[in-house]
């Protein structure tokens, strides 16, 4: 009688195995595993671009984010650092792209003749003031060292000083670019970019909106709500009470820094007639006459202009 364990092995069927033993799925795992990441780089800008007449002040929130690996290639990253550290590393204020690969990732701000950078300050995870750092790299453009990333998110708030080219102009305010430093020692690449725009408007309804990024990060966001309460309900006939929400909001507006925004909510008070709702018919005419500026073409700009309009190129 043959013996079962010989019987069952041999019933087996042969199994046919890639030459090399099963070590073509194991290297190509690893092959998997050693490749490099990509580090990627965005940025969202988040802002009111109206500005009324008269206005030479723009906020805005500079998100950048960062994935696969960022410039450490997914390690931790270390803590801020300070402006003296950096330039003890070797990035020489007024040295611009000599900044060097011990500045990390660096911020380029590029402004168009007459604007400039009043603030430019992290404010999400950490707070950090980079004014201090900016390092010139051009006429018109300055380097803000910050450090190594990982994958990682950083909310950086930006104050620009633009010119008053006049009502219904518009300028591009600043170009954001973000540069990654090179492993072999040459010069950043520009990985991503951001715009922020200004427009002069006569429509005290699209200049008084608060971007809600904006106001969360400079402690406004209850003003900016009262607001958007005020305008929604214009919006929708309810005059009675849109002027109490906007006259709530104009006394928010009373402290010192919110100078700009008060005198807006007062006209736009000014504007709300509880029997027609004029805030209403207004906030209508002005979004006719932008969709009409849409189709329209605009007559070309005079020249020596460019610097303060829509066609200066940063």
């Amino acid at each position: 009688m043959p013996d079962p364990a010989t019987t069952q092995r041999a019933a087996r069927p042969p199994v046919d195995r890639p030459a090399g033993g099963g070590r073509k799925e194991r290297t190509s795992s690893m092959a998997n595993f050693a490749k490099s990441r990509v580090p990627r780089f965005t940025v969202e800008v988040h802002h009111n671009p109206h500005l009324p007449e008269g206005g030479r002040t723009l906020h805005a929130v500079v998100t950048v984010t960062s994935t696969g690996g960022g410039s450490t290639g997914g390690r931790p990253v270390p803590g801020p650092r300070s402006p003296a550290s950096v330039v003890a590393a070797g990035a020489e204020p007024g040295t611009g792209p000599a900044l060097g690969r011990a500045a990390g990732v660096v911020l380029r701000v590029r402004t168009p003749l007459g604007a400039e950078v009043a603030l430019l300050r992290q404010v999400a995870p950490t707070a950090e003031d980079l004014t201090v750092r900016r390092s010139a790299a051009g006429p018109r453009s300055g380097d803000y060292p910050t450090g190594p990333w990982g994958d990682e998110s950083r909310d950086y708030h930006l104050v620009l000083r633009v010119p008053d080219p006049g009502l219904g102009r518009e300028m591009l305010a600043a170009r954001i670019s973000v540069l990654l430093p090179a492993p072999d020692g040459a010069a950043p690449r520009v990985v991503a970019q951001g715009l922020v725009r200004a427009v002069w408007t006569d429509d005290p309804v699209a200049a008084v909106r608060i971007d809600p990024h904006v106001a969360h990060h400079t402690e406004r966001s209850e003003l900016a709500q009262v607001i958007q309460r005020g305008l929604d309900a214009a919006k929708w006939g309810d005059a009675g009470r849109a002027v109490a929400e906007l006259r709530r909001a104009a006394a928010l507006a009373g402290p010192p820094g919110n100078g700009d925004t008060a005198k807006l909510l007062a006209k736009v008070v000014g504007d709300v007639d509880p029997a027609t709702g004029t805030v209403r018919q207004a906030a209508q005419a002005a979004e006719v006459e932008r969709e009409g500026s849409r189709t329209t073409p605009e007559p070309p700009a005079p020249a020596g202009e460019t610097a303060t309009n829509e066609h200066d190129q940063l």
